[in-house]
């Protein structure tokens, strides 16, 4: 074997290790339940050792993956389960939202955890509210929470406007039901550079972080996962925040007082 063979043999090595490194990075975040080859990179997760609040300290090592056209990032724990998948409204139900959206006045937020936000209650009867009852929402909701008896919560369904500068600190969401509900934020429009970020695992300091895509939604259990939202410096970011409960459930004490000091109320 010719010294020039040997040398051709170590750089296709090294080459192929790097493509199977690259490989392994990429589906570290994908569905663990993908067995059918149909799973592809199509985004990046971020991550970071160090819970901060600075946006500068997330990095980006990992990769969404596309499983049955939703891309999904995972929590294992039930208590703490957090998930956000695109493509979880149509398009559709963007324009009903959209128009909606286009129809009411959002007042400044006062005394909220939120800064430089607008928002306001969805009336219930509404197209935009129904968006969020129907069947296939319904049963996209339910396979990510895995709860068969899922459904749309009492509480009113707000309608958000992240202004720039817009952020929200670490907090756990208050529980208002028993069990406790599920919190669904619907991304409607972003064009900001607004990032969510969530605790995957308080003994290691780890979190993930995602800059959400229209139509997606971010499922968080209240009571349950640690997170904020990171300070935006451009642009703007419209979400719908949506209450999901089983429907065997009871109000704690907090619900009262949530309703009563709600920002869209004042």
């Amino acid at each position: 074997m010719t010294v020039r063979t040997v040398t051709h043999l170590r750089i296709h090595g090294f080459v192929l290790n790097l493509w199977v490194q690259l490989f392994f990075v990429c589906v570290g975040g994908a569905n663990p339940d993908d067995h059918d080859g149909d799973t592809r990179a199509r985004a990046m997760v971020t991550t970071t050792r160090s819970i901060s609040s600075s946006p500068s300290r997330v990095s980006v090592v990992g990769c969404f993956c596309r499983h049955r056209r939703h891309v999904v990032v995972r929590t294992a724990a039930s208590s703490t389960l957090t998930r956000y998948v695109e493509d979880a409204l149509s398009d559709d139900d963007l324009d009903t939202i959209a128009s909606h959206l286009a129809s009411v006045t959002l007042k400044r937020e006062k005394a909220s955890l939120a800064t430089k936000r607008r928002s306001a209650a969805v009336p219930p009867a509404s197209a935009c509210a129904k968006v969020f009852s129907n069947p296939r929402l319904l049963r996209t909701l339910r396979e990510i929470t895995g709860e068969e008896t899922l459904a749309l919560g009492d509480y009113p369904i707000e309608l958000r406007a992240c202004d720039v500068g817009s952020a929200m600190d670490w907090h756990k969401d208050v529980v208002m039901y028993d069990p406790p509900q599920w919190e669904c934020v619907f991304t409607v429009r972003n064009d900001s550079d607004s990032v969510t970020e969530w605790i995957v695992d308080e003994d290691e300091d780890e979190t993930r972080a995602v800059r959400t895509r229209a139509g997606s939604v971010f499922v968080v259990r209240a009571g349950g996962a640690t997170h904020r939202v990171l300070p935006s410096t451009r642009g703007e970011r419209v979400v719908v925040k949506v209450l999901y409960t089983t429907e065997t459930r009871v109000k704690t004490e907090a619900f009262a007082e949530i309703l009563d000091s709600a920002p869209w109320r004042r």
